[in-house]
Parts: C-alpha cells; structure tokens; sequence
C-alpha cells in the first residue's frame, strides 16, 4: 500500500502554548487580582497530566463540562491560582496556542504532494475556531475530537474514523 494520508496530534505537533507567564499575568490582569506566578506556573505547565492522576479514564477529553472542571480543580487546589482565575485562564487558553514554527509549509507541501491531512485529538473543546484564527484549518480535510466521536486515543476505532473521514485505509496513514 502506498501512503494516502498523514494524521497530526494538536499540542506540542502543530500548535504549541505561547508564554505561559504572559497568559497568567494577563489573566490575572483581565479580573484585577493579583497571583504568585511562580506558584502557578509549574501547575499550569502540567494542568493535564496533574489531571490524569485524577481522572486516569481521561473522561475529560469526552465531556466539555468535564474539561473545563478537571482543568480548574487542578489549578485552583494545587496552586496559589483562585477559581476565578483558574476559570479566566481556561476561557482564554485557545487565545495562547501558537503555531509550531514551519507547520504551515509543512500542511501545505504535504497536501500539494496528494496527501490527504487530519488532525486527531483528544480534547473536550471544539479547537476549529482556533485552528482557523492561526490558518491552519484550511489546511486540514479533517478535523477529529474526541468529546465529538465519544471516544478517547488509544482507542483504534478513533484512528479508523478519522482515516475514514480522510478516505483512506488505515494502513495508508502516518
């Protein structure tokens, strides 16, 4: 078989966050009270693995309620960082993402090249509006979330939708 399509995570693939100090500080900023940054951040760069350890199903990823919540329990109870804050930051955490530099050129030679280009994530916010604001979406013939399928990575029959939505066989993707 010959290759058809090739499927991209979302964090730390192409996007990655903008300076965390910054989103905390203008956060804090937007609701006038003032936070230990230092105290936040290390919570803040780590909000979804501190999450796993406390829902290790990853239910979050299926439920936007369940995202938002799993997000600020962590910061709110293992930082300095307020709930109102800690709701404030998740508001604005699409705003921090950035594209990873030199995915544009990527997306595009690829699809030039007649491959077909996805993204698969896990994640309970729909993550399009942002992907549109950095350009990206216009590059993508798919776009597959978990808390839409009701399914979570590892799980194969999510890897087989999005090579379906994509019109390829599985075995066709990278």
């Amino acid at each position: 078989m010959h290759l058809g399509a090739v499927i991209f995570d979302f964090y730390k693939t192409l996007v990655t966050a903008g300076s965390l100090e910054q989103w905390v500080e203008q956060a804090a900023d937007d609701l006038g009270e003032t936070v230990s940054v230092d105290g936040v951040l290390p919570v803040l760069g780590s909000v979804w693995t501190r999450a796993g350890v406390r829902h290790p199903d990853f239910g979050w990823d299926l439920d936007p309620t369940m995202h938002r919540t799993a997000f600020e329990e962590v910061l709110s109870e293992e930082s300095p960082c307020s709930p109102s804050l800690a709701r404030r930051l998740y508001d604005v955490m699409p705003e921090q993402w950035v594209a990873v530099p030199g995915v544009m050129d990527l997306l595009a030679m690829l699809r030039e090249g007649g491959l077909a280009v996805g993204l698969l994530s896990n994640t309970g916010l729909d993550l399009r509006p942002r992907l549109h604001a950095l350009g990206l979406l216009e590059h993508l013939d798919a776009v597959v979330l978990s808390y839409e399928e009701g399914l979570v990575k590892p799980d194969p029959r999510l890897f087989a939708r999005a090579a379906e939505r994509l019109g390829v066989d599985p075995n066709q993707c990278l």
